[in-house]
């Protein structure tokens, strides 16, 4: 049975295979943003639950989904992928959330990050 977010990425279908490399780098960076900003908030306020979410989260969680996301594309494109999608969150939820100072140059680091991602799809589109 065809399932879209089951396909392997040498399927012609080039816009699933995109959606899904997204969905699961996404969701890889997500719950690592989790684990990030739950063992932020154990250092300002030492609230033991967030220290063993995040240990939870790195330990157990983010290996399966690494190993899950590796059926669907290389390991440099999952990495490359989880890095800046979780750089990028990380840089958004850092101001808006924690108050970290954001100027310019994060505004444009974000948008060069978002690029590359785009750069490399269309990499990808071209070496198929």
């Amino acid at each position: 049975m065809f399932h879209p977010l089951f396909i392997n990425h040498t399927n012609k279908n080039i816009s699933i295979y995109i959606m899904s490399v997204l969905l699961y780098t996404g969701l890889l960076a997500g719950v690592e943003t989790i684990s990030m900003t739950s063992l932020t908030e154990y250092s300002k306020n030492k609230n033991i639950l967030y220290l063993l979410l995040g240990i939870f989260i790195y330990g157990i969680i983010i290996p399966f989904l690494i190993i899950f996301s590796l059926k669907f594309e290389g390991i440099g494109t999952v990495n490359f992928l989880w890095n800046i999608i979780t750089t990028v969150s990380m840089i958004m939820i850092g101001h808006y959330v924690f108050g970290d100072a954001m100027n310019y140059l994060h505004m444009i680091s974000a948008f060069l990050g978002i690029s590359a991602i785009i750069v490399l799809f269309m990499a990808n589109k071209k070496k198929k």
